[in-house]
């Protein structure tokens, strides 16, 4: 669900009835270069989402920067050094087949080394 606020472009994105954030709409949002706003009604929500925020933003190529506010987390996707293009790799969210397989094949390693309790360093 969006709503748009404001003139730069920052978007609420709301939670459902189980307080669950509608995720595949936030990277949209981000991938568009959007900021965008995520409920937090309780205290505890705030580091929780932060956290979740970062990961899923990271594991498709977006950089973000997350804010605290007065009952939400800003969410921003931080520039790359040319300026306020967004990466391309994070417009498209796809980069070659061989650099998915990859990142996929370290995922799956991360996923077995964790399962067998060794904690890569």
């Amino acid at each position: 669900m969006r709503t748009s606020s404001q003139e730069n472009q920052t978007v609420s994105v709301n939670a459902n009835d189980d307080g669950d954030v509608d995720w595949k709409t936030l990277v949209d949002l981000l991938r568009e270069g959007k900021s965008a706003e995520i409920p937090c009604p309780k205290e505890r929500d705030y580091e929780r989402r932060a956290t979740q925020i970062v990961k899923r933003a990271d594991r498709k190529g977006i950089a973000v920067d997350v804010r605290r506010g007065e009952g939400v987390l800003r969410v921003e996707p931080r520039p790359v050094a040319s300026g306020t293009e967004v990466p391309q790799i994070a417009r498209e969210g796809t980069g070659s087949w061989e650099e998915r397989k990859e990142r996929q094949e370290r995922r799956e390693a991360l996923r077995a080394e964790r399962k067998a309790g060794r904690h890569p360093e």
